[in-house]
């Protein structure tokens, strides 16, 4: 069903198939990649509700450029997550035996000879973390260990 009553049945069929396509990278976009969960916040971002254009005309030109600024923070971070999948999806069509080799998990019924990226990534994050430690003269490893929260000697009784 449609409202296009110009288009085929054929090309009505085809139009959704597309929509499908891009609800399903949506989805991963998502759920998988995390693409949407940006907190890139700044204080002077007004809270907008009826008249839009009236809030914004009262902002100063500072108060302008934090916004701007932030609003292409949110748009790389979403960038940056297509980048990934797109990465994801490449692995899975260039490697998808090594990809299977290494899948650990279970699967009711393989549908595809390519693996999905949420299978992908599993198989790099079991892999990554597996080999975490060989990366220490690497920079991105110091970044995440100064971040880890160190145990403290005087917290392991009550970790029991």
């Amino acid at each position: 069903m449609g409202s296009d009553l110009t288009l085929s049945p054929e090309d009505m069929i085809m139009a959704y198939s597309y929509r499908f396509k891009i609800e399903v990278n949506f989805k991963v976009m998502k759920h998988l990649m995390g693409a949407f969960f940006y907190h890139f916040w700044t204080k002077v971002w007004p809270r907008i509700r009826e008249n839009k254009e009236e809030k914004l005309s009262c902002l100063e030109g500072r108060d302008k450029h934090r916004i701007a600024l932030a609003a292409n923070a949110i748009e790389a971070f979403v960038n940056f997550g297509c980048i990934a999948t797109g990465i994801l999806q490449i692995l899975a069509l260039n490697h998808e035996h090594r990809i299977w080799k290494n899948y650990k998990g279970w699967l009711r019924t393989i549908s595809s000879a390519i693996p999905s990226e949420e299978i992908v990534k599993s198989v790099i994050q079991e892999k990554f973390f597996h080999n975490f430690h060989s990366f220490s003269n690497s920079a991105m490893y110091r970044i995440i260990m100064s971040k880890s929260k160190k145990l403290q000697y005087n917290d392991l009784p009550k970790a029991a």
